[in-house]
Parts: structure tokens; sequence; C-alpha cells
């Protein structure tokens, strides 16, 4: 009887033990994490890549190439300038730039300039012309003078009318020798321009029909002469 009971007893404790350690199997398992099918990839966030600076080369390049830069060596006038009336009734027309040596100055339409000679004469007839000459920071204007009234001698007396010209477009002059026959009128003039830069001029103005063309519009030119 005692060994019936000893041997249920101990049935019963070795089945308890058994399904404790089921029970503590299948826990572990449920705790373990499931392997998934495919690998997970690590995710790469997008990230945006810089634009390189500008050099300080190309940076001076979009510098000089804008608007906005100015460099007074390369500064360019127009092209073309419209003047208005003259004195007498003289219908305002266009001049176009050239290029002198050195100089530039607005040419107008019955006018040819030769840029080696520095002569503006009329397309018509050369024999109108003004001879241009740029003179050096310190000239000597008394020793000019007296240059003007030799050359003027052949033609005749030199009357000085330096100073301010009333109604002229040079508007100034510094030295203004004229000489007139019945040849025509000859003129010897120093004149500066608004940036102080000074030039000779020779005007042949022979008496004939092409006179009154000639005079107002070389003036005009003269009067636009600027350095480089």
């Amino acid at each position: 009887m005692n060994k019936t009971l000893i041997a249920t007893v101990a049935s019963i404790l070795l089945s308890a033990s058994i399904l404790g350690a089921c029970s503590n199997n299948e826990t572990v398992n449920e705790a373990e994490p499931t392997a998934s099918s495919a690998a997970t990839m690590p995710v790469i966030e997008a990230t945006a890549t810089p634009e390189p600076s500008a050099t300080p080369a190309a940076t001076e390049a979009q510098e000089s190439a804008s608007p906005d830069a100015t460099d007074p060596q390369t500064s360019k006038r127009p092209e073309t300038q419209a003047f208005g009336e003259q004195e007498g009734g003289v219908s305002g027309q266009e001049g176009t730039l050239e290029q002198g040596d050195g100089y530039s100055l607005y040419v107008f339409e019955d006018f040819t300039f030769d840029a080696q000679s520095g002569r503006l004469s009329l397309t018509k007839d050369p024999t109108y012309y003004a001879e241009i000459e740029h003179l050096p920071s310190g000239y000597d204007l008394t020793a000019l003078k007296q240059q003007g009234q030799t050359e003027l001698s052949a033609m005749g007396k030199a009357n000085d009318h330096s100073g301010e010209l009333f109604e002229h477009p040079l508007g100034f002059a510094d030295l203004y020798l004229q000489a007139t026959s019945d040849k025509g009128i000859e003129d010897y003039m120093v004149w500066k321009n608004q940036a102080g830069e000074a030039f000779l001029f020779r005007i042949h103005n022979p008496k004939g029909e092409l006179s009154n063309k000639f005079a107002p519009w070389v003036m005009v030119s003269l009067s636009t002469l600027e350095r480089n």
C-alpha cells in the first residue's frame, strides 16, 4: 500500500516537472524575435550636395561683365549724337563719332576726317579744312601766338579775337588769330575743352559758295574733341 502511494506521488511529481519544462520552453520561444525573410536595408537620408563656390577669378570675370561695372579707360562715347539748329538758322543734324590720334570727335555728313593727318575737310571740296593738333600740357602760348602771326602773315594782318566767343560753338579760345583777304579766311586757334585738354586748330575757309556750309559745322565738330 505504501509502495503504491509512493509510486503514484512520484509519477505525479515527474509529470508536473515535465509540464513545467515545456511551459518554460514555449515562453522562451515567444520572447525570441522571428527573423524576416528579407534583410532590412539601412535608411540613407538624401542630402543636397553643396555647389562649389565661385573662384576669385570667376567672380572678377562676372563683375567685369556686369553692366554696372565701369572702367574710365574703356568707357565709350555714343556712336552718333544729334546736334540742334546752329546760328543763322542752320538746320540741326546728326554727327558720327570718329577716332583720331589719341582723340575722338563727331563728324557730320558733308565732311571727311583723315585720322592720320588730323585733317577735317569738306568732302566735295577738300580745300575747306581744319587741321587738328593735340598740345602737350606744358605748351607755350606766347610762342604759339608768334608762330600763328607768322603763318597768317601770308594771308594778311592777323587780328586777335582771343577770349570769350559769343554765340560760338567753341565758347572760349585761349588764342584766336584770324586773317582775312579776298581769298577767304584763315584761323589759328588754341582751345581747351572742359577737361582742360588743349588743341591747336588751323582752319582754312576759302571764299566760295561752300563757305556757309563749311564754317558752322566744322566749329561744332571741333567743339566735341575729347582725348581717349
